[in-house]
């Protein structure tokens, strides 16, 4: 787990708007539920998929995502607007795959009323700085391999297909972009 004790919260503009992403904290637990719990069961109705079931996202379950992972949330005029992670390893998804030097982005969720807006590619990007100031050359991650659209928004995004896992009653396409200086 990295240090983030002395990190700054960022500022980044959005559609001229400032969005400011910062670690998240306990005190965040209501929000973060509220927005994952939103978020599964959107998938499932309008996409009919189950990528997420709204019963993972426990208080119990979210605490120790904030304190074991690191964990971000993103506030727009004061309402969270989305959260992710980033993790350093994810061997059991990418198998032979894997290597030390990416920053694996997990979790990855915005708020559906700001859909279309920019704020995942923000992310992104975020993401990308935060694992290059890691040392890292590559950002990762993985998204549900019956999800059509989920999948076109990656590779739109400029990641590029590398394989996919199958998992019991699930698959994942894995995705990376390399971090350019």
């Amino acid at each position: 787990m990295v240090d983030l004790s002395d990190r700054k919260p960022s500022k980044g503009k959005l559609n001229s708007q400032w969005i400011d992403i910062r670690k998240a904290l306990i005190e965040d637990l209501d929000e973060v539920q509220k927005l994952y719990v939103e978020a599964a069961k959107w998938i499932r109705s309008s996409q009919g998929i189950i990528q997420w079931n709204e019963d993972t996202f426990t208080m119990n379950y979210l605490e120790q995502f904030i304190r074991e992972k690191d964990v971000f949330v993103a506030y727009l005029d004061g309402e969270l607007v989305g959260c992710f992670s980033v993790q350093w390893k994810y061997e059991e998804i990418w198998g032979e795959l894997f290597h030390d030097n990416a920053g694996y982005i997990h979790r990855l969720v915005v708020l559906r009323k700001y859909k279309g807006q920019g704020i995942g590619s923000h992310f992104l990007t975020w993401a990308e700085d935060y694992i290059k100031s890691e040392g890292k050359k590559w950002l990762r991650l993985d998204c549900m391999a019956d999800n059509p659209a989920l999948n076109q928004y990656y590779l739109s995004q400029g990641l590029v297909f590398q394989g996919r896992y199958d998992g019991r009653g699930w698959s994942a396409n894995l995705y990376e972009r390399e971090i350019i200086d």
